[in-house]
């Protein structure tokens, strides 16, 4: 199995060779990890404040920031709780304790070989006349990168928040909800100055896996035209980077939510060319299709694409980043770290619990509630730094599982291997009622009890499946001479693999399986679903299971690796 993931590899300097990414030594690297949100660009809605978006709000109108929304009203909204002298406490220790060496040292034992580290533009360049950089903060990002190497994960600096504000949306951190990084000169110059900054500053840091310019640019309504002006301030940023920083690789983001891309009609980082595509993908359908537009800008650009936000449930993680991975795209999973707020959104792998006594603070924040006294804020807050800390933190390991596909995870049937050569077909052509993988050829059935697209759901009647999610309605129907297979990446020795199949031919149904240089065969007779345990046992690290079906006609619901 592939050592593309191994932290091993985390050696020199990333760079493009095509369209992988690859480390000092030549070898190719697949990036996995997560976006360490909410340091040093807290979001309100993932840390008990403001939810993403407010109801009452019409996007395309002008709008003030909210109490607890952003970075910049955390500080105001806890001095209007706690007072001035305590809020400039908490804001240093925010910065000083969100994050510890505990947490990248888990990142690293989880698996994972990357970590995004967004920051706000204001914690690193004070928003004050002239140019005066933040010794502080810098340090603490300097420390952060240290833990890095130690434990050998890769950093990509991403400015989540740049002067003036680059997406519309409050995870910029701007002063409100325009697009000031493109519109002000002074804060357009600032942007370039702060990355000219960086690069000199960390240009001989080989951890430092790449330079993120803008987060999201242009996301808010009706800013799509502007492709051109962020298109001239990368060009412009690139050109600052590469006076003193030739050697790191740059991940350019499209348009609106990174979800778009025109914005790489454009020849990028022209004398060093070392620059992939960097998109955000929530909510995908877990198949090739939902990778096609950015392939197909891969191919035509020559250059790597990397996945550097996102997320879905357990199994579409699990399907979607296996299949990514295929073509050398690695992901950045949203959110590593976020408080356990019943009303928020913010999914973190890792969630600490929120003070017993928030709901006064967050019924004056989002509601305008009563201001609870000075020193009952006070000790709140004490409460959520101390929350913070490594010993209260509960992990999902779960959601890691699935997502490195390591050890216990269950997938679809339908979720088999992508490349051409891991599945066979006797030549199945007609699709499938969801249109989930056709180009396999597979022949995918609905499950017993499934229901069919609806083609007139306005007339009522039941609930039809997400479009996003139909691949859980469906089941794999496997022919003689037809074979899948289903790789798990890190295995524990001796573990066990499980199948829902049934049979549905007229006479015995015989799978031939395929594990570790070893051949079984497995009898399906029951003509409704049964779990059957493979005839196999896995060695410790990349495995394969290969289904053959050698007589008859079987169905296979699930695979479970125990």
């Amino acid at each position: 199995m592939s050592d593309k993931y191994s932290r091993d590899r985390v050696r020199g300097f990333l760079h493009t060779d095509g369209r992988r990414i690859v480390n000092g030594d030549g070898e190719t690297v697949i990036l996995r990890g997560w976006g360490l949100g909410n340091w040093l660009n807290p979001e309100g809605f993932m840390i008990g404040g403001s939810p993403l978006m407010d109801p009452r709000m019409d996007p395309r109108m002008f709008a003030l920031p909210r109490r607890f929304d952003r970075g910049r009203m955390m500080i105001p909204t806890v001095r209007e709780l706690c007072g001035t002298a305590y809020a400039k406490e908490f804001e240093h220790r925010w910065i000083h304790e969100y994050v510890s060496e505990e947490d990248i040292k888990l990142m690293a034992e989880l698996g994972n070989n990357s970590v995004r580290v967004p920051f706000s533009s204001r914690l690193l360049l004070d928003e004050e006349p002239g140019i005066h950089f933040n010794e502080d903060t810098f340090q603490m990002l300097d420390q952060l990168l240290d833990w890095c190497e130690k434990y050998r994960v890769y950093a990509i600096l991403d400015m989540h928040g740049a002067p003036g504000g680059q997406s519309g949306l409050a995870c910029d951190d701007g002063i409100d909800n325009r697009t000031h990084t493109y519109e002000e000169p002074e804060s357009r110059n600032r942007t370039v100055l702060l990355w000219e900054h960086i690069a000199e500053r960390y240009k001989d840091r080989r951890i430092v896996g790449g330079y993120d310019f803008l987060n999201e640019p242009i996301s808010g309504p009706d800013m799509e035209e502007r492709i051109d002006e962020v298109q001239a301030l990368y060009d412009d940023i690139i050109t600052g980077i590469r006076k003193y920083d030739r050697n790191h690789l740059l991940t350019i983001e499209g348009e609106v939510f990174s979800g778009g891309t025109r914005m790489f009609e454009h020849d990028f980082d022209p004398e060093c060319n070392n620059w992939c595509i960097h998109t955000h993908f929530y909510g995908f359908s877990p198949e090739r299709k939902d990778l096609y537009r950015y392939l197909d800008a891969s191919l035509r650009h020559n250059v790597p694409v990397w996945i550097g936000e996102g997320g879905s449930d357990l199994t579409g993680n699990a399907i979607y980043y296996d299949i990514a991975s295929e073509f050398d795209m690695g992901f950045s999973v949203w959110v590593w770290k976020s408080a356990m707020d019943e009303d928020g959104n913010g999914a973190g792998l890792v969630k600490y619990p929120l003070p017993k006594n928030w709901a006064p603070v967050k019924a004056f924040i989002a509601e305008g509630g009563p201001r609870p006294s000075y020193e009952e804020s006070k000790k709140i807050f004490d409460e959520m730094l101390e929350n913070m800390k490594p010993e209260y933190r509960v992990v999902d390991e779960e959601r890691s599982r699935y997502l490195l596909r390591k050890g216990s995870f269950t997938l679809p049937a339908v979720g088999f291997d992508d490349p051409e050569e891991t599945h066979r077909s006797n030549g199945w052509i007609y699709g499938n009622a969801f249109g989930y993988r056709p180009e396999s050829g597979m022949k995918m059935v609905l499950r017993p009890g499934a229901l069919p697209p609806a083609f007139h759901s306005f007339m009522g009647g039941p609930r039809r499946p997400d479009p996003t999610e139909s691949w859980r309605s469906l089941c794999l129907e496997l022919r003689t001479g037809e074979f899948v297979q289903y790789s798990i990446r890190h295995a524990e020795a001796g573990q066990t693999v499980e199948i829902e199949a049934r049979n549905v031919g007229a006479g015995p149904a015989v799978l031939q399986v395929r594990c570790c240089g070893t051949k079984a065969q497995l009898v399906v007779g029951a003509k409704e679903a049964k779990v059957y345990t493979l005839p196999v046992t896995l060695a410790e690290g990349g495995n394969s299971v290969r289904l053959e079906t050698c007589a008859g006609t079987v169905q296979l619901d699930t695979i479970i690796f125990k």
